[in-house]
């Protein structure tokens, strides 16, 4: 199952995986993995779906997604941001055994904080080093790699009882097959009944373990997919928004029209006709 879970590979001699990241209109799906991933925005705009969060994200945002957490993000347009991945492993080297680690998702530059300016400046040094790779380049990354978790730990942090591992993996399996099964058939008419049988369990089960693991219930989830799919076609075609709702299988306008608003914080009247220029077919694809 793509996008079902991932390891981090970390760059050669550093230890992480650091990466400038470019890209246009792309959505990676919603996914999960055991490292921690840091994105900080550069240019551009990305929506970003966290747990039961939607996020927008503009340059010099800090988004934190934790271990485990499921999560999927679109780029609005053209997007540049550094990506910069750590595994457990290298956080629990410092940690009491046992110990999780949760850290606030969002941290903006607009909240005029010290830890912030802190994070930023360890970032760009990162930067620096990642694209000019001088003698000794992999120290000096390294020493701002750990400042960087320093002041994420001491600003930003909690601390939680770890779970059980095997339960955890196995259950975040089986909502992200679900996941999957949504994105190859959100054009049809889904229930939650339906959602349910595709992982042979009950109705109610199945309610209590999808809320547990996304934060979202099983139709908020499915009209943030079928939105986000409107959206490409609202960009690329010039049909109706009613002929675009029954294509991607949205019947209900007003669940529609909160959704939508909730992740591109607009309609998709006003994006389509007071943003073409955004929506220009030159951008690099």
């Amino acid at each position: 199952m793509p996008y079902q879970y991932e390891k981090v590979r970390e760059t050669n001699g550093l230890p992480a995986k650091f990466m400038l990241s470019q890209c246009t209109d792309l959505t990676i799906p919603a996914h999960w993995h055991d490292y921690l991933e840091v994105l900080y925005m550069m240019e551009g705009e990305l929506t970003a779906v966290v747990q039961a969060g939607s996020y927008l994200l503009t340059p010099g945002d800090l988004m934190i997604i934790n271990s485990k957490e499921l999560h999927m993000t679109r780029a609005n347009g053209s997007v540049s941001y550094i990506l910069l991945q750590i595994s457990a492993e290298q956080l629990q080297n410092f940690l009491p055994s046992g110990t999780n680690l949760h850290f606030q998702t969002m941290i903006s530059p607009r909240a005029h904080t010290e830890g912030f300016s802190n994070l930023r400046l360890c970032l760009e040094q990162m930067l620096d080093a990642y694209t000019y790779q001088e003698n000794g380049y992999q120290f000096f990354f390294a020493a701002n790699l750990y400042e960087f978790l320093y002041h994420l730990y001491k600003n930003y942090c909690s601390l939680s009882p770890a779970a059980p591992e095997v339960r955890t993996n196995r259950d975040l399996e089986r909502v992200t097959q679900v996941m999957d099964w949504v994105r190859d058939h959100f054009q049809k008419p889904l229930t939650l009944d339906d959602a349910a049988a595709s992982l042979a369990v009950s109705r109610e089960y199945f309610c209590r373990l999808f809320k547990r693991y996304t934060g979202q219930t099983f139709l908020e989830y499915l009209n943030s997919v079928r939105t986000m799919h409107l959206y490409d076609d609202l960009k690329n075609t010039d049909e109706s928004i009613t002929v675009l709702m029954e294509r991607n299988g949205i019947s209900n306008y007003k669940v529609f029209m909160r959704t939508f608003k909730k992740l591109y914080g607009d309609t998709p009247q006003r994006i389509r006709s007071g943003n073409r220029e955004y929506f220009s077919p030159e951008l690099p694809s």
